[in-house]
């Protein structure tokens, strides 16, 4: 069975999930490879066992710090299409609030939104589902659109899946909600749909992990 471990770093989390092999899920942004060695060896991992680094979306502070993990694990970098552009250019799209809370989350942050994402080639660049147990994980990784139009999923034969800010906790009230940014809200509520259907526990790129019940709650 996979294992999860959330890797705190500051504005958003990252997530190492081991197996037989062992990857590394999104890179935060503005964080020294000192602090990855250091969180690395707190879980007996070796940077030279992760074999995959996934990036879930193309926003700066999910894969910021891309090129920093690639040098030191030495492991491919994975991205959907759409998340090509950000990742060669260090740029992003527009960040768009789609309610009340993500107007307010906007006004709050707006000022202090991550910078100097460097730039970084991917070295796999997905469409659709890709497999991941050639990498020793069970599991695949799933097109989930709607924050934004590159975001994409992990999901694990047990029932986890990483989804990057597609369900997030409110900084106001800390209980879980759909992504209070989106690009396309009717793509962001169908993606909620596919996973619940094929998950049961939901690692957020800003919270949780959160459960079935507590998203099928808060959606919409």
């Amino acid at each position: 069975m996979s294992n999860i471990t959330t890797l705190r770093l500051g504005f958003s989390d990252a997530f190492i999930v081991r197996d037989k092999g062992t990857i590394l899920v999104d890179t935060g942004i503005n964080v020294l490879p000192e602090k990855y060695l250091e969180l690395f060896a707190q879980l007996d991992v070796k940077p030279d066992e992760i074999g995959l680094i996934v990036i879930s979306h193309g926003h700066a502070d999910h894969y910021g710090n891309a090129h920093v993990l690639k040098k030191l694990t030495g492991a491919p970098i994975l991205c959907h299409k759409c998340a090509v552009n950000a990742l060669r250019t260090g740029c992003e799209g527009e960040i768009t609030p789609r309610n009340e809370l993500g107007e307010s989350v906007f006004k709050l942050i707006k000022n202090n939104l991550p910078k100097a994402a460097k730039t970084v080639e991917p070295d796999i660049v997905i469409d659709e589902t890709f497999d991941l147990t050639p990498y020793g994980v069970k599991g695949k990784i799933i097109h989930t659109p709607g924050h934004s139009d590159c975001s994409i999923s992990v999901i694990l034969e047990s029932g986890q899946a990483i989804v990057g800010d597609i369900m997030v906790r409110s900084p106001f009230t800390a209980k879980p909600c759909l992504a209070y940014f989106a690009c396309d809200e009717e793509a962001l509520l169908l993606s909620v749909s596919k996973l619940l259907k094929e998950a049961h526990t939901f690692y957020g790129g800003h919270g949780g992990p959160f459960t079935k019940d507590e998203i099928s709650r808060c959606r919409g």
